[in-house]
């Protein structure tokens, strides 16, 4: 699984902040995710925040579907902490379990450190095998003769910066730094988004594990064109229910 380092992560334990993040996070009805690493891989559940009671130092928190109430039941069995994410503010920490209660409701501690993404630094999920993303669009060449081609792409890698994919030599002439790549369709799991794009690097790359390739290649990165909000939130979204953090929190 994809791992973090702790360099685009920013560590704060003033308890006034963490209050009044999580706070607004109820009184804007922001959605939260619960989550553990089972198996090595991540569960996700999404949920709400239902009830501050600060004088406890605790919290109420439920999910947000009938089926995500028995998986958090599934995620909170057995284990004396939860692991939280707050997409709106690219916020992590982790809570102790006080109560899971018959409802479904599961109880949980105030945090004593909140850990908040980088909003600088995206955080970037190396796709592999079983995580499908993928890139479409079509292109032009360079040269005298002019074609259009079709690609449809695997994702090398994914940000809400931006993607790279890999192409082969004889598809190297349809690419130049500088190229600009228009309304692209990008996949992520079942979900598709359109997008625009700036070819900004092409770099070579011989065969390995990671990238399954026979011979040599080319790896084509792009970076998105003035992404709105929901675009970004939703490629960090995706790309946090796979991606390793533990050590963040």
């Amino acid at each position: 699984m994809n791992k973090v380092g702790s360099n685009s992560l920013k560590k704060n334990y003033s308890a006034w902040d963490i209050f009044s993040l999580i706070n607004n996070t109820k009184l804007n009805d922001r959605p939260i995710m619960g989550w553990r690493v089972v198996g090595g891989k991540k569960v996700t559940v999404d949920m709400f925040i239902r009830v501050i009671r600060k004088f406890r130092n605790e919290l109420v928190v439920r999910a947000t579907s009938p089926e995500g109430r028995d998986k958090l039941a599934n995620l909170v069995a057995g284990s004396d902490k939860l692991n939280l994410y707050l997409p709106e503010d690219l916020v992590l920490f982790q809570s102790r379990i006080k109560k899971h209660e018959s409802t479904g409701d599961v109880v949980i501690s105030i945090p004593e450190m909140i850990a908040q993404i980088d909003r600088r630094k995206h955080l970037r999920l190396f796709v592999e095998n079983e995580i499908n993303v993928q890139v479409g669009f079509q292109k032009e060449n360079h040269g005298q003769r002019v074609s259009t081609q079709q690609f449809d792409k695997k994702c090398f890698d994914v940000s809400a910066g931006g993607l790279s994919f890999i192409i082969s030599k004889i598809e190297g002439k349809f690419f130049e730094v500088g190229d600009h790549v228009y309304n692209a369709y990008l996949i992520l799991d079942r979900r598709k988004t359109l997008i625009n794009a700036e070819v900004v690097n092409i770099l070579d790359i011989e065969p390995d594990e990671r990238n399954g390739l026979h011979y040599k290649g080319q790896k084509v990165c792009l970076r998105l064109l003035n992404p709105t909000e929901n675009q970004q939130k939703v490629i960090n979204d995706f790309v946090f229910k796979y991606v390793q953090i533990d050590e963040a929190i």
